[in-house]
């Protein structure tokens, strides 16, 4: 049969969608975009989100302005994972399942929307390291890559070109080893007070036997009018919703690529398997449409290239739903990682003013590299503009205030002798990939009759050590600004927040044996299926994942377009 589309791209997140737009560019192709969600694009569909924001009673929930979509039912996600098992296991409505074996929660949630995870992402972009690339060569634990830093840093740059990366050139250069072919395309957020404050009191001092540098962390997030976007007004809302879109969201690249009669952006419309033909390549796409009088009828199309781009769970369900399509390696939802995280908080001894701003805008990159990664992961440390982030919001501390008697004019003195002075250190882990850390298909449905993932999960010793290392250096850093911890002492056993950078379940490798998909991103067992995302991460590094992502999106899409008939 004649093909209805040159190619299928499953998902219209930040992977999806680059992918979508860089091909386009390439080749005049019939490009079909199938999407679970069906939210508008639209400057008016991000002022609908913020209305109903402000209605939440926790508007720092990343699923606060999207509450009212449909989608939420016949796409779910799990809105709730930032809770300990016993928790989400009791919780029948929970859409994570764990089977007997897990240690720990999976914590990480996602959206599935049209833009994906980049409507309620943060915006930071740093840059993997060079060893990052090379774990198992240089520290003897976990694995390596089959590209290495050098053959990225192109599309690195390009990436950041894409998503509008603010960043100091001389801060990065060099960084771990890390060089710059060129500058980023614009200056970094200027440091607020808060940040400027903490600067001056810890730069050039050693801390855990490093020299302490605290710099600008390079964002997706504009500091000058950018790509018809404008500037950062500092709304201090990150997550879950930028109102002017000053960061990057996966819609820019999705409003260019549909002005193209070529593209189109099916929405509503959650795939459920693939099929193979007798030549071994995927021959049809089946998904059914939730919007449609019958949202149980399969519906098919069928592409010369398909690409799965819906993220690194539902990426893996997708292929086990076909008959373990792309699995004679047995990797597929094997070795999942995210970056477990913790943050330390502390009452500063003069007054900073955070929430002026990003919720965050400095980092400490002294901890990402060392020959200690043979026995514990690195961690990347940010400085919050947040107050105590997660921890307690001013609304909490007020509480607390009222709780404890300080009624009438005694709150708002007490009110402004604690506010004001909130900070946080917060450090970001590594994962090891282990082939034990697994997606796989529940016996529970949702009610399109899609399996739920059922997780087996454990956060690992690796990881651990770090968290502790990670509590004890917050720790030391507030000592030397003079400033009080506030709360927890030493990090609690078993305790851990997510930074919900989920990783790895199809990782590349030259190898089909130990490996999903080689290192252009195509499955080793199926010659025209492609996986872009994080998904095909072999190592979680430190970094924020968005820009590696969308730089080997790029890649991919070159790829795709050199194997196109």
């Amino acid at each position: 049969m004649t093909n209805q589309h040159d190619i299928i791209i499953v998902g219209s997140g930040v992977a999806g969608a680059l992918c979508a737009w860089k091909l386009s560019q390439y080749g005049r192709y019939r490009i079909l975009i199938l999407e679970a969600g069906d939210n508008g694009v639209t400057h008016g569909q991000r002022i609908e989100f913020h209305h109903t924001m402000d209605v939440q009673g926790n508007r720092g929930d990343m699923y606060a302005p999207y509450m009212d979509l449909e989608s939420r039912i016949f796409a779910p996600v799990a809105e709730k994972a930032q809770r300990e098992l016993v928790d989400q296991r009791n919780d029948p409505k929970n859409y994570y399942d764990y089977t007997n074996a897990t240690k720990d929660p999976f914590k990480a949630g996602y959206n599935r929307m049209v833009g994906g995870s980049t409507w309620s992402w943060r915006g930071n972009t740093p840059r993997f390291i060079p060893s990052d690339f090379k774990l198992k060569s240089n520290f003897g634990v976990g694995r390596d890559w089959p590209i290495d830093y050098h053959e990225l840093e192109p599309w690195y740059c390009q990436a950041e070109d894409e998503l509008g990366v603010s960043g100091n050139h001389e801060e990065w250069d060099g960084l771990h080893g890390g060089y710059r072919s060129r500058p980023f395309p614009m200056r970094g957020i200027p440091l607020g007070y808060a940040d400027q404050q903490v600067k001056q009191r810890i730069e050039g001092k050693i801390a855990r036997g490093m020299k302490i540098r605290v710099v600008t962390t390079p964002q997706a997030r504009n500091s000058i009018d950018y790509d018809g976007r404008p500037a950062c007004e500092g709304h201090s809302n990150c997550i879950p919703l930028c109102p002017i879109q000053a960061k990057y969201d996966a819609t820019v690249h999705l409003r260019r690529v549909l002005k193209d009669p070529r593209v189109e952006l099916r929405k509503a419309a959650v795939v459920t398997r693939l099929e193979t033909g007798g030549d071994g390549r995927v021959s049809e796409v089946y998904y059914k449409n939730w919007r449609s009088d019958d949202p149980q009828k399969e519906h098919s199309v069928s592409a010369d290239m398909v690409v799965l781009a819906a993220h690194a769970i539902e990426t893996p369900k997708i292929l086990l739903m076909s008959n373990d399509l792309a699995n004679k390696s047995g990797q597929v939802g094997r070795n999942l990682m995210d970056h477990v995280q913790f943050e330390v908080i502390a009452s500063f001894p003069v007054p900073l003013y955070p929430f002026r701003g990003p919720q965050s805008i400095a980092s400490i990159e002294e901890f990402r590299d060392g020959a200690f990664r043979d026995t514990r992961s690195a961690f990347r440390m940010t400085i919050g503009n947040d107050g105590w982030g997660r921890t307690g919001s001013p609304a909490t501390v007020i509480d607390k205030l009222l709780r404890s008697g300080n009624y009438g004019s005694a709150l708002p003195p007490a009110i402004g002798d604690q506010i004001p002075k909130m900070l946080r250190l917060s450090f970001s882990t590594e994962m090891l990939a282990e082939r034990g850390n697994r997606v796989e298909l529940s016996t529970n449905k949702d009610v399109l009759g899609i399996p739920r993932p059922l997780f087996t999960f454990d956060v690992g010793d690796y990881t651990r050590l770090a968290l502790r290392e990670g509590f004890e250096t917050a720790k030391e850093l507030f000592g030397m600004m003079g400033a009080t911890v506030v709360g927890e002492q030493t990090m609690p056993e078993g305790k851990w927040n997510t930074a919900a950078h989920i990783m790895g379940t199809c990782i590349m490798g030259d190898d089909p044996t130990n490996s999903v998909v080689d290192r252009w991103g195509r499955a080793h067992d199926v010659p025209n299926l492609w996986v872009v995302g994080s998904s095909v991460f072999p190592t979680s590094a430190t970094a924020n994942p968005t820009l590696t992502l969308a730089a080997l999106s790029l890649r991919t899409a070159a790829a795709i377009s050199r194997q196109m008939p």
